[in-house]
């Protein structure tokens, strides 16, 4: 447990269930040590503790975990930690990445915005490539959620046009 940081992330609003403090380093190891299991990840993530969620996305096998199941676990993402480390490590590297993550940056929900543009820009990063639709779509998706309340997703929003006009430009 890292009680300095786990009392820094309460201070700063962010208050878990319980929160260990544990960095990601430190949990990228414990993933490597435990191995990818679907079922053990489905169990950690319920237990809506910090540092199980963010296990849970390391150690569920990428290429079994669904968009259905996505969904799901997207609408329980309160914390930015938690939506970045699933965007990143799992959400886009599912099946139906980007499909989903489009369905995502159009939701009412702030959180789940956040979810899609960072899965879409884990995507572009990777070398996903995009149809003219495709781009013109989310260009027009990015400039409402730069417009709009949410910061984070207006920060991601931002951070995926970037990647596409340094692709285009």
């Amino acid at each position: 447990m890292n009680g300095v940081a786990s009392g820094s992330m309460r201070e700063a609003g962010i208050a878990y269930k319980l929160n260990f403090g544990v960095g990601l380093p430190e949990l990228k190891r414990i993933a490597q040590e435990t191995g990818k299991d679907s079922e053990l990840a489905i169990a950690l993530w319920k237990e809506n503790i910090r540092e199980c969620m963010l296990l849970a996305a390391l150690i569920y096998p990428q290429d079994s975990f669904l968009p259905d199941l996505a969904d799901l676990w997207v609408e329980q993402i309160e914390y930015p930690d938690v939506a970045e480390v699933c965007s990143m490590y799992l959400f886009s590297k599912m099946k139906g990445a980007s499909t989903t993550a489009f369905r995502w940056i159009a939701s009412d929900s702030g959180m789940v915005s956040y979810c899609g543009f960072l899965t879409l820009a884990h995507l572009l990063r990777q070398g996903g490539e995009m149809g003219e639709r495709y781009v013109s779509e989310l260009r027009d998706q990015a400039d409402a959620a730069i417009n709009g309340s949410h910061v984070l997703t207006a920060r991601a929003a931002r951070t995926v046009l970037d990647l596409l006009d340094g692709e285009n430009g």
